[in-house]
């Protein structure tokens, strides 16, 4: 021990410094261990811990090179400062011995200002010091926070392939119980987003959970509920704009524009479509359904000019795209994927316009672009919608016969949406009012009855 049965300075210190910390004597020994980090040893953690108590208690009165190094490195103050002479430094009460004996005389200590002066700048550095030594822990912490995560990649892995099968699988499946499916998923991706995880993980979520909504809202659609519709729509704008997802943005864009056209609501439809053309990556086939979606909203709205523009427009988009495309979950977002859907939609928007010899000539080569396609690459709601566009065409051209053919083959569909019954309402009025009396027409509203009850 010091003299007069006082503790030597370094003792002091390091038992004063573990404490700061919030140490008990068992981490001390742990952080100790880790100083060493490999090619050495120590003694077995309860030695080690006993040495310690013997060191803090002064029952040891000195300390080797080795322990002293380790101190330094497990404290991040410099072995200099730690193991400082008391009569040099005593940074714990501010004083130096020379000092403690200036008061112990009764005299005001008046040493050497250059001496005061070296004290008080081991002293800022003694310090500093501990403060770098609390930063290396935070620092450590905050490195162990971004790495930490509740997700993993295996979680990401099974969400890719969900999300992959639902999108190259929801054209042929009951919308009802793909829904299911898919609120399911969407409803797990939110509780992972609420959960611990990483930044890069995050922004996956964020793509998974707008993936979703956006098949959820072409669903909805299907189902017949534009309210839902729209509210997953604007989910998948949410999350494709935070996770800075151009793809899914246009995709959002496209069901929010098909919502309003069923819903006539033109304004709101080429507002969508405006938005995800400013952000529809290039070469990419949206650019095709948006051009066309804008063009059903100036149909809609009257404005023939506008929309034979944009139809020109997708055109040109589709002459430019390569034949086929990858896209996000398995998607195709190449010329290939987009063959029905310029004469598709331009077809509906002749109908807006009341072109119906032009309506039929689109609805004819749409019709030839399905047929064409393998059975598994078929979108069967959208070929039967195509069906009863030409329907009501054949209708207002006096044609009834080939009108009731071409509903009835559209209502034969093995997936009927809502906007297929919709369709399908509208071409029975048709019927019914231009003409009264006929058999087909009078069929024709009998099947679409039982179908829709």
């Amino acid at each position: 021990m010091a003299r007069g049965g006082e503790l030597s300075g370094w003792v002091v210190r390091i038992r004063t410094e573990r404490k700061t910390r919030g140490w008990d004597v068992p981490m001390m020994a742990r952080r100790l261990r880790a100083a060493l980090g490999d090619g050495d040893s120590l003694p077995p953690q309860e030695s080690l811990v006993r040495v310690i108590r013997r060191w803090e208690s002064g029952e040891t009165t000195t300390l080797s090179e080795r322990y002293r190094l380790l101190y330094s490195r497990a404290l991040g103050i410099p072995e200099a400062i730690l193991f400082a002479p008391a009569r040099t430094l005593s940074p714990y009460d501010g004083t130096t011995d020379n000092q403690q004996q200036d008061h112990c005389t009764g005299h005001e200590g008046e040493g050497d200002p250059t001496n005061r002066r070296d004290v008080l700048r081991v002293g800022l550095a003694a310090a500093m010091g501990r403060v770098l030594g609390d930063a290396t822990d935070e620092a450590m912490e905050f490195t162990r926070r971004a790495s930490q995560s509740a997700v993993g990649q295996s979680t990401l892995d099974h969400l890719e392939v969900v999300i992959t099968d639902i999108a190259t699988n929801v054209n042929r499946n009951s919308p009802a119980d793909m829904l299911v499916v898919a609120r399911a998923y969407r409803q797990r991706v939110d509780q992972l987003i609420r959960s611990p995880h990483t930044l890069r993980e995050g922004r996956e979520l964020y793509v998974y959970a707008g993936w979703l909504s956006h098949e959820l809202s072409w669903l909805a659609h299907e189902l017949g509920n534009p309210v839902a519709a729209h509210a997953y729509a604007i989910d998948a704008f949410e999350h494709a704009h935070q996770a800075g997802h151009d793809e899914l943005y246009a995709h959002a864009a496209n069901v929010m524009a098909s919502i309003s056209i069923q819903g006539i609501h033109p304004d709101r439809a080429l507002s969508a479509a405006q938005k995800g053309l400013s952000r529809v990556p290039t070469r990419h086939v949206l650019a095709i359904r948006l051009n066309t979606q804008a063009a059903r909203a100036h149909a809609q709205l009257g404005q023939r000019a506008e929309c034979e523009s944009l139809l020109q427009a997708a055109e040109t988009v589709y002459e430019r795209l390569p034949d086929r495309s990858q896209g996000s979950f398995g998607t195709d977002a190449g010329a290939s994927g987009a063959t029905q859907t310029i004469p598709s939609y331009s077809a509906l928007a002749w109908l807006s316009l009341g072109d119906f010899e032009k309506s039929r000539r689109h609805s004819e080569t749409a019709i030839a672009a399905y047929e064409a396609k393998p059975a598994e690459n078929r979108v069967p709601s959208s070929e039967a919608l195509t069906r009863i566009y030409l329907g009501i065409a054949l209708a207002q051209l006096g044609a009834p016969e080939e009108a009731v053919s071409m509903g009835s083959q559209g209502l034969e569909s093995p997936r009927l949406t809502a906007p297929i019954h919709s369709r399908a309402a509208h071409l029975d009025r048709i019927l019914t009012k231009r003409y009264p009396g006929l058999s087909d027409a009078e069929e024709f509203h009998e099947r679409r009855l039982a179908l829709t009850t």
